[in-house]
């Protein structure tokens, strides 16, 4: 069986009172549009056959969006096809890189990686004490609550008691003089 021509399908467009402008502008259009079109398919979905359903979709929508306008020339409905049938073509390669997995909890068990012991938070808190352990309590509180809790700027400086721009000043002046003490190099 042969494969459409990039004017048959133009056939969703169907007749509308506003069809009669609509069905020739698109059917330039998808002429324009076809040979990248089944490039486009051929490349990023991997099959060619592709490009007639997925065109067929961009069509359709290009066509309700023209409906509620006024006649347009050629490149502004190539313009709207292009964009479509791109959309199209990313939605095709989301749904085909989803994930699933059929089986039972058993089967997939040693895909996971074992749950870390309860004694590691434990030593989490230790190690947190022993880094803060010589920051002031104050902004131990502002470090812990803009990156522990995530809190806010200003919600710290409330806290605290000084405005955003001295805590915020502070909070970096400690974390580089933690990070100088672990021998951490920040990139610039």
């Amino acid at each position: 069986m042969a494969s459409p021509s990039p004017s048959d399908l133009v056939w969703v467009i169907g007749f509308t009172p506003h069809g009669r402008w609509i069905a020739p502008i698109m059917r330039a259009a998808v002429r324009a549009e076809w040979p990248d079109a089944k490039h486009m398919a051929s490349t990023l979905l991997g099959d060619e056959s592709l490009a007639h359903e997925l065109m067929e979709a961009a069509i359709q929508q290009v066509k309700e969006e023209l409906a509620d306008l006024s006649p347009v020339d050629v490149e502004e409905a190539q313009t709207m096809l292009v964009r479509a049938y791109r959309n199209a073509v990313r939605r095709e390669r989301r749904a085909r890189s989803k994930l699933t997995l059929e089986g039972t909890s058993d089967d997939v068990e040693f895909l996971l990686s074992p749950v870390a012991p309860a004694a590691d938070a434990i030593h989490a808190e230790h190690d947190l004490a022993t880094l803060l352990r010589d920051t002031p309590p104050e902004l131990q509180r502002a470090l812990m609550m803009r990156y522990g809790a995530r809190s806010r700027w200003d919600e710290v400086a409330e806290e605290v008691q000084t405005s955003q721009e001295s805590i915020r000043i502070r909070c970096r002046r400690e974390l580089a003089r933690i990070r100088k003490r672990l021998g951490i190099q920040v990139r610039p």
